[in-house]
């Protein structure tokens, strides 16, 4: 049986083994998705497989298709492109009012604080031992970064968007493809903006916003060029 984490229903921890067996490529993109292989691999029953297949289709991480079932999503360069330009839009859109929150409200600040700090530690963990488990932590610290930004816009509707936008494209394309430097200089992009929000330089948080989604585009603009070239 599946050991969950702390305050994780064992569909989240479903859905974060999944995530990682596609990022390690275990589940290869257009490799249909067995429910009952699935459970047997995990150690739990059919349904709460189903239930995170479910969520993964929402994320935009699994295809359903009518008669033929699930199937891991392609996800090829001019989408993700689309993506980051997406959220480019949405991080940019309400900086004034993610200036006033934060700067505010000591919770969100701290949330914020916290948030570099423990991503930080788990690439540099990361790094010492290239654990898996700890290349998932990464994942979920990015993706709870650019969760909780939008959060202090107060936009429920923007945050869902989010969500639903498949955040997960950035780690599925760059797992043990930069090195500890590269992945670090991610989070310290992250730092960056957060203390142009506490210094409410409006100017340098858009910057640093640009910054962050203009080298994520060129990162697996470069990784997908390499693989051609293999």
């Amino acid at each position: 049986m599946v050991s969950k984490k702390k305050n994780e229903t064992l569909v989240d921890t479903i859905c974060d083994f999944i995530r990682m067996d596609i990022i390690k490529q275990e589940l290869v993109p257009g490799q249909k998705l067995q429910p009952k292989e699935l459970a047997e691999k995990y150690g739990v029953s059919e349904t709460p497989v189903k239930f995170a297949m479910e969520r993964l289709v929402a994320e935009k991480i699994v295809e359903n298709f009518p008669r033929q079932g699930m199937r891991v999503k392609y996800i090829d360069l001019e989408e993700a492109k689309e993506i980051f330009e997406i959220r480019r839009m949405m991080d940019l859109y309400y900086v004034k009012q993610i200036i006033v929150s934060v700067n505010t409200n000591d919770r969100l600040k701290n949330a914020l604080i916290r948030n570099v700090d423990e991503h930080r530690k788990a690439i540099t963990e990361y790094n010492k031992n290239q654990d898996p488990d700890l290349y998932q932590l990464h994942y979920k610290h990015d993706y709870q970064f650019h969760e909780l930004y939008l959060k202090c816009s107060g936009n429920g509707t923007l945050v869902e968007m989010y969500q639903k936008i498949n955040p997960f494209v950035y780690s599925h394309y760059i797992y043990r493809r930069q090195t500890f430097e590269k992945n670090l200089a991610g989070v310290e992009e992250h730092a960056n903006l957060i203390n142009a929000i506490f210094a409410k330089d409006e100017e340098k948080v858009k910057q640093s916003v640009n910054n962050h989604i203009d080298n994520a585009i060129n990162t697996i603009s470069m990784i997908v060029k390499v693989d051609k070239i293999l």
